[in-house]
């Protein structure tokens, strides 16, 4: 898989999840036990998981398309994905697991993700 793939794939997924939180959010807060009790909640909500999962993510495409732009644009996905992972990963095992299967299963798509941005650096130099 050539790097500029990754982040078409990484790019895709940060704006179809951006789309969801901007369109859903009271579903997709459900997902992690939230509850949007507010307009301001709400708003907040949308802005900080919609909005910034859409913009990374047309950020990432943008990157797809010149070559130049690959290395950083995988390094964001990475950095973006690393922090994630790493603190959800921590707070699981704070909470000894006990976590729903919604947080089980963002792990494994960052910790995916996380590889293969990971491996698309290493492609670079090829």
């Amino acid at each position: 898989m050539n790097p500029a793939l990754i982040l078409i794939l990484a790019g895709v997924g940060f704006v179809g999840f951006g789309v969801a939180y901007a369109l859903r959010p009271d579903g997709m807060a459900a997902l992690t036990d939230l509850s949007l009790t507010s307009a301001t909640a709400r708003t907040d909500f949308v802005a900080t998981y919609g909005g910034f999962q859409i913009g990374f993510g047309v950020f990432l495409l943008a990157c797809a398309r010149k070559a130049s732009w690959l290395e950083p644009g995988l390094w964001a996905a990475v950095a973006a994905l690393a922090g994630f992972a790493s603190l959800r990963a921590l707070a699981i095992l704070l909470h000894r697991g006990r976590v729903r299967s919604s947080i089980w299963l963002g792990l494994g798509l960052e910790l995916f993700g996380l590889g293969l941005g990971a491996w698309g650096l290493t492609r670079l130099d090829v």
